[in-house]
């Protein structure tokens, strides 16, 4: 380039510079900005000047003090610039050359600045809330939040010298365990205030499951399980038992003070608050009704109420004119007792008294030797001026040898017949065999014994009994006291007995050839007189009446009767009727005759 070509570029950019800056001037003042974000942000802008010839580009000049340019960016044949990266809290000033494309460059523009205010100083607040609740940052929308695990972290910006709340809330079912700021214990609080924040800080809370506590109490007479104060988890569920003792019932059960009947058993689901149950009992309660037939009364009468375990007792009186026949407890025959008591009550009971007119009574006592039959037998009841007739009967192969009335022989007969009856009597039939039933038979020969209710045994005089057999119904028992009259205590230790229930049978079905029989019973018993009395019958006959074993012997001593009985069906039936108690029998033996 020629020195006067040079000499005109250089005045042009005199020029030129003189122009941008004052373009550069009124457009600072107006154009220069600074945002308020994060980072300061300025924006200048010129007018390019009104004679640019050989102006190429600009360059924009910036820096922290007057004059002073640490930042020349060249913005090329633009009027304008944004700058991003400036920082808060520092002064910035600016200029702007243009240049030729030759590279000659205009002096500064004339200069401005700008000033960006310093953010404020921040601190960082990490709240962690554990399972089962919430730490909330309050009136502060500065958070972050992630999850750890079953934890939820919340990260809250907080200017310095400000103060930030927080809540800490369980949820449903929960409760807060524990708080702690800054690794300090601040106990189990639902909310915290960090005030003048000047450093970072931690608060973290940890929840627990609500427990609530039952308490269960049971009243006399029976139990609750389990007993006691329990605790349950929130929403868990507890049951409970209810169990009255022996002779009581459950008379109540209460849930938090209401009814919820006599339940057996009772179940909290879902628990959410604290409750109590409690179970109260009541004595069960028995009816004894008593009832009276014509003829007398029984006291009290009518239908009693009776708790469990107690007693009730009763009087049988019978009219005048009149004797009790029988008082029934439970349908069973406790005989012509004038008083009975009720003990131990654990179930319902009835009693019941009959009476018959009183009329004098005598007992005819009739009995056979070997080789024939009498009947009535055994011991029978006539009323005062009345007649009994007795037939006498010989067996197969005998004949009616004599008759013994009152202890005096008389001459044979096959009737006999006490007239207007009023005193007690006897009468005994003996008979003698025929030629032929002596030549056919062995007289005397054990054809059956059997130990009834026990094993078999052999007795002291070599008789073999069988273990108890051939028997229908009753009940096999024996004992271990000692019996008197008698070497043979074995046989008389065991025995079978039959049912209470008045009217039953309890039988022996023993088959034997047909023919004449000596059935030997053995007995002996305890229970006193009066408290067993029953019948025995052989072959449909009845054999004794009324029979008493401990009337006749008394306590545990051997007692042994001796029925004749004659066979025509090829087995030997011997029946035991309940009359009172229940019958018994502790051995058989049957003889030929």
């Amino acid at each position: 380039m020629s020195k006067s070509s040079t000499r005109k570029s250089l005045a042009a950019l005199t020029r030129m510079a003189f122009i941008a800056i004052m373009a550069f001037t009124a457009m600072a003042t107006t154009t220069l900005t600074a945002t308020p974000a994060a980072a300061a942000q300025a924006s200048i802008a010129w007018s390019a000047p009104t004679d640019s010839t050989g102006v190429t580009g600009y360059k924009v000049h910036i820096g922290g003090s007057s004059g002073s340019y640490s930042q020349h960016i060249d913005v090329g044949s633009t009027t304008s610039y944004s700058s991003s990266s400036l920082s808060d809290g520092s002064t910035y000033y600016f200029a702007v050359t243009a240049y030729n494309a030759a590279g000659a460059e205009s002096a500064y523009s004339n200069e401005i600045s700008r000033s960006f205010p310093a953010l404020p100083t921040t601190y960082t607040i990490t709240a962690t809330a554990g399972a089962g609740g919430t730490v909330t940052a309050l009136s502060n929308t500065k958070v972050s939040t992630a999850t750890s695990g079953s934890s939820t972290i919340t990260s809250v910006t907080v200017t310095s010298g400000a103060s930030q709340s927080f809540s800490i809330t369980p949820a449903s079912g929960y409760k807060v365990a524990g708080v702690t700021v800054d690794g300090v214990a601040k106990g189990a609080v639902t909310s915290y205030t960090f005030s003048n924040v000047t450093a970072n800080h931690t608060i973290s809370a940890s929840f627990t499951l609500n427990s609530y506590s039952i308490t269960a109490s049971a009243g006399t007479g029976g139990s609750i399980t389990p007993s006691g104060t329990a605790t349950v988890a929130a929403n868990g569920s507890q049951s409970y038992t209810i169990t009255p003792a022996t002779g009581y019932k459950i008379a109540a059960v209460t849930v938090d003070g209401a009814s919820v009947g006599s339940v057996g058993s009772y179940t909290f689901n879902l628990v959410s608050a604290n409750h109590t149950i409690a179970a109260s009992f009541a004595l069960n309660s028995y009816t004894i009704t008593a009832t009276a037939g014509t003829g007398g009364s029984i006291t009290p009468s009518g239908t009693a109420t009776v708790t469990s375990g107690g007693s009730k007792s009763y009087t049988i009186a019978a009219a005048s004119g009149y004797k009790i026949a029988d008082v029934k407890v439970d349908g069973v025959s406790k005989g012509a007792i004038a008083s009975y008591s009720f003990s131990s009550v654990t179930a319902n009971h009835t009693i019941a008294a009959s009476f018959v007119a009183n009329t004098t009574t005598y007992t005819i006592t009739a009995s056979v030797g070997t080789g024939g039959s009498i009947s009535p037998a055994g011991s029978v009841s006539v009323a005062k001026g009345s007649s009994q007739t007795f037939t006498i009967t010989p067996s197969a192969g005998y004949s009616i040898k004599s008759l013994q009335v009152d202890g005096q022989w008389i001459r044979a007969a096959s009737t006999y017949t006490f007239s207007n009856v009023t005193a007690n009597h006897s009468i005994l039939a003996a008979f003698s065999a025929t030629a032929t039933a002596a030549t056919s038979t062995t007289a005397g020969k054990v054809v059956f014994a059997t130990n009834a209710g026990g094993a078999a045994f052999t007795g002291a005089d070599g008789t073999a009994y069988k273990a108890d057999s051939y028997y229908s119904g009753g009940t096999a028992k024996t004992i271990t006291a000692t019996i008197a009259g008698t070497s043979d205590d074995v046989l008389y230790q065991s025995y079978r007995y039959g049912s209470t229930t008045a009217g039953s049978v309890m039988s022996y079905n023993i088959p034997v050839a047909n023919g004449n029989y000596s059935v030997m019973l053995k007995f002996a018993d305890n229970v006193g007189t009066g408290q067993r009395v029953f019948d025995v019958k052989m072959e449909g006959t009845t054999v004794l009446s009324s029979f008493d074993i401990y009337a006749k012997a008394g306590n545990n001593t051997a007692y042994d009767v001796t029925i004749p009985v004659s066979v025509a069906d090829g087995v030997l039936n011997i029946g035991f009727v309940t009359k009172i108690s229940s019958p018994k029998i502790n051995g058989i033996v049957v003889k030929t005759r």
